[in-house]
């Protein structure tokens, strides 16, 4: 990639520079001021800041060329490409300034995570590529492969990952999982030879664009396969079908060769990859990650630093006034306000006790709900089966033998009617179970709120109580700071993990602060339930039980072979659907009720610190206090030194918030 290619992603780092100065700045103020519990979190910040990379996700289904197009845009031949299916696991690409594999394991079935164990390179192949004598079905062994290069583009804080086909339904369940939500940009690979089937464009409306991936990049690869007549035609066709599904429309729908762009920078030749179409792709790319993506991963940590700076702005006059009244006195409202204290306590339990509830009351509607959906699907097997065409076909006489050819037309079989129920569950997705959410959470969140306003206004009244100086007025303008928002900044905010970390939430937190954020969690939260609940009945479980029941030699001579398979596979599916259906009912509400104890976790947490900031901030002057006259004098002396370094920090932060949300 041609050097002046990284002239945004080297100003998006110097800017993070600024960001990573001013939070070490604050700690020092935090630490002087013994804020211990927000001096952690803003140390936690930092590593979450400096950390934080932009996350590329290539998808596409088999044979579409992923793998050939990230080895163009790394520059080199990395990952293996061939013209069958390959990538069998997921693998990162990382800067690493000596090229090193490491292989991380899958969980053992017994639960045991595996330390992960480096590899040599060139065995790379043996761990990403599918098997010929190996079914995935089966299982893999593997989870990931990280591969750590010495690659410019990834020195620069970006990380390529390269995902199993989408056509393989155990797969794509994973990668959706487990990357969707954490990735920064979607780079989606189709082919120019078979452009934008109803396959693909399922998977961009049905799992991609509900997770808040609106600005899609649509790579349509191999273009100079198509004869020179009819490039127009497939370029307006592709055009018509993926435009109005990306944010910025034909922009975001490229037409490129990644071979020609491979071997052209394999062979330093700069014309055949200029005319590859891979540039403008890289630059777009680079754009939008830089700018686009850089400002919310700068904005959305400025907000937890603007809102720490608001709570030290707060504890400077209460310290300045516990400063001045008499140890005695002190210690007396401390102990005045311990009645108070217990009975926030009680509040802080019956709003956890309120969460609880919720959970508990939307966990029996979603699995009743769930229940009746999959209670549905049996009735539907029966005609699904009857519209099945199936590419594999039993032949009796094939000195193959008959037990092989009914496990490959079992799989296509199980694999066909997974991805109907997959198309059942999207749409009830969208019609009955995220309406049910939507319109509860929200209903919860406008209640936490209005808790958190009361509770947080009580705590501002015992600190005015204790220390004779009340809380400074929020005059932050635009930036004013939520009641909820500070209880859960107080739980850590960004630091809590990735509840608080998905693409779409950190995009929305950005702007609107925590309410709407939460909010955001919806899209991901039902995709999440469908992604791990969408499981057919495994062909390597089924098989045996039919051959060992005889169902198999009952009509191994039959001349309808294939249709008997299809029959009786479609039985059992059905018969699996009926019998689990109150199983996966609770598991979908499982799903749910788990992501809502993030939410009660961080809530209770918060509110918790909150009540324990008035007693660490009384004690701390007392021990102050304790060390005599002249301590304290010099104390008061440092509150407005501290006031004046905030004033600074705070001033240069507004700065950099100004330069990042200028239009580029």
């Amino acid at each position: 990639m041609n050097q002046t290619v990284y002239k945004q992603y080297e100003a998006f780092q110097e800017k993070r520079k600024t960001l990573v100065a001013l939070i070490r700045e604050l700690q020092g103020v935090l630490h002087s001021l013994d804020m211990t519990d927000v001096e952690n979190n803003i140390k936690q910040l930092e590593i979450i800041v400096q950390s934080d990379s932009f996350k590329v996700l290539v998808i596409g289904e088999f044979k579409r060329g992923k793998s050939t197009f990230i080895n163009a845009m790394l520059g080199d031949e990395i990952l293996p490409a061939y013209a069958r299916p390959c990538t069998a696991i997921i693998n990162e690409v990382k800067w690493g300034g000596v090229q090193r594999v490491l292989l991380h394991y899958a969980q053992t079935e017994d639960g045991q995570n595996l330390q992960p164990q480096e590899v040599s390179v060139d065995k790379l192949e043996e761990y990403v590529v599918i098997q010929d004598d190996v079914n995935e079905l089966h299982g893999n062994r593997y989870d990931k492969v990280e591969l750590f290069w010495p690659l410019k583009l990834c020195e620069n804080g970006v990380e390529i990952i390269d995902s199993p086909g989408l056509n393989e339904h155990d797969i794509r369940q994973k990668v959706t999982i487990d990357y969707l939500s954490r990735v920064d940009a979607i780079l989606f690979v189709l082919s120019c030879e078979a452009l934008a089937s109803k396959s693909e464009l399922d998977v961009i409306d049905n799992i991609l664009k509900p997770t808040g991936h609106e600005d899609i990049f649509f790579i349509c690869n191999r273009f100079n396969m198509i004869r020179a007549k009819e490039r127009e035609d497939v370029k307006q066709y592709g055009i018509s079908r993926l435009a109005p599904r990306t944010k910025r429309g034909a922009e975001r729908v490229f037409f490129i060769s990644a071979l020609d762009a491979l071997e052209g920078r394999i062979e330093d030749d700069a014309e055949r990859v200029s005319k590859s179409g891979m540039l403008q792709v890289e630059q777009e790319l680079e754009r939008f990650l830089a700018n686009e993506r850089g400002k919310i991963k700068i904005l959305r940590p400025a907000r937890e630093v603007q809102t720490a700076i608001k709570a030290a702005r707060d504890t400077i006059p209460q310290r300045h006034a516990m400063l001045n009244i008499d140890l005695k006195t002190l210690e007396a409202r401390l102990e005045g306000a311990r009645e108070p204290l217990n009975r926030l306590k009680k509040e802080q339990e019956q709003i956890v006790t309120r969460i609880n509830n919720f959970c508990s009351d939307i966990r029996m509607t979603l699995s009743a709900e769930g229940c009746s959906f999959y209670r549905s699907l049996p009735d539907k097997v029966n005609e699904w089966i009857k519209n099945l065409e199936t590419k594999t076909a039993v032949n009796l006489i094939s000195l193959e033998g008959a037990k092989p050819q009914v496990e490959r037309l079992v799989q296509e079989i199980v694999t066909y009617l997974s991805s109907q129920v997959e198309s059942e569950f999207l749409a009830w997705q969208n019609s009955t179970l995220q309406p049910i959410i939507s319109q509860r959470l929200e209903n919860l969140l406008q209640e936490l709120d209005d808790r958190a306003k009361d509770f947080v206004d009580k705590i501002d009244d015992i600190k005015f109580q204790v220390s004779g100086s009340s809380v400074i007025a929020d005059d932050m303008g635009p930036r004013k700071v939520g009641a909820l928002e500070r209880v859960l900044s107080a739980a850590g905010g960004l630091v809590l993990g990735g509840f608080f970390l998905g693409g779409g939430m950190a995009a929305t937190g950005a702007i609107f602060g925590y309410q709407e954020m939460l909010k955001s969690i919806i899209p991901q939260l039902v995709l999440g339930i469908g992604t791990v609940l969408l499981v057919g009945l495994n062909p390597w479980v089924l098989v045996p039980v039919m051959f060992g029941g005889g169902a198999i030699q009952a009509f191994i001579t039959s001349k309808s072979t294939t249709n008997k398979v299809k029959e009786e596979v479609g039985k059992r599916f059905a018969a699996s659907l009926r019998d689990s259906a109150q199983q996966r009912g609770n598991e979908v509400a499982d799903a749910v009720v788990l992501k809502l104890h993030e939410i009660r976790d961080a809530v209770n947490q918060g509110l918790g610190k909150e009540i324990q900031s008035v007693s660490d901030q009384v004690n701390s002057i007392v021990s102050e206090k304790q060390k005599g006259q002249v301590n304290v004098d010099q104390k008061l002396r440092e509150l407005d030194s501290i006031r004046r370094e905030i004033d600074v920090i705070d001033s240069e932060l507004d700065t950099l918030i100004l330069e990042i949300a200028m239009p580029s």
